[in-house]
């Protein structure tokens, strides 16, 4: 149903040049390739790291989810985004940190953890990939729990709606993380941040890092 928070975003021949056709995009639209996005992290990074049983991506969300308009680089900005993800790998006390939040936290509790990530109101791809990777962490504890894997992922959707889609708009959408992905100094100082502002969200939360 639309509303004025989803005004269509013009684009004209893609922020990288790759289309000389004009499009629109709207917040809708850049939500549910974000959703996209997230299952595909999730699912590709499940298989790399060696887990059984991995859900397909089917499995991930309910039947007849919308996927969004298709994305014309869509494999570029997966693997910008799995090469994200492997810096914060590195991060060895993010990840002992995230690992620790349950897949049973309460819903405000993983709100609250996401929120950490952007509390300063700085925004970067950094950060969106930051976001998937704590998703993906939580949802490593419910490998056998299809059901409560939907949940965090329909939650991590929804916060990116509301905090985080005007700002991939204003970049031109989920294309831009090529440009950004092209200067690996810039990235990894990103990155960083990004790891720090996550822990600091997750050391608010010790109460569930027994």
């Amino acid at each position: 149903m639309a509303s004025k928070e989803q005004k269509p975003f013009f684009l004209r021949g893609g922020i990288a040049g790759s289309a000389s056709r004009q499009q629109y995009l709207t917040p809708d639209d850049v939500t549910n390739q974000g959703r996209f996005l997230l299952n595909s992290f999730l699912h590709d990074r499940l298989q790399r790291d060696g887990f059984e049983n991995v859900p397909g991506l089917d499995q991930l969300q309910e039947p007849g989810t919308p996927k969004g308009p298709p994305m014309e680089h869509v494999r570029e900005i997966a693997r910008a985004l799995k090469c994200i993800g492997d810096d914060l790998d590195r991060d060895q006390k993010l990840q002992e940190l995230v690992t620790k939040v349950p897949p049973e936290a309460e819903r405000q509790t993983l709100l609250n953890v996401a929120s950490r990530i952007f509390e300063d109101g700085i925004f970067n791809w950094g950060r969106v990939v930051a976001l998937f990777y704590f998703a993906y962490k939580v949802c490593v504890k419910a490998l056998d729990r299809i059901p409560l894997i939907r949940a965090v992922i329909n939650l991590i959707v929804e916060f990116m709606r509301d905090r985080v889609v005007q700002w991939i708009l204003e970049r031109g959408g989920w294309e831009a993380i090529r440009e950004y992905f092209g200067s690996s100094g810039k990235q990894f100082a990103l990155v960083i941040g990004a790891g720090v502002a996550a822990c600091a969200g997750v050391l608010l939360y010790r109460n569930y890092l027994c």
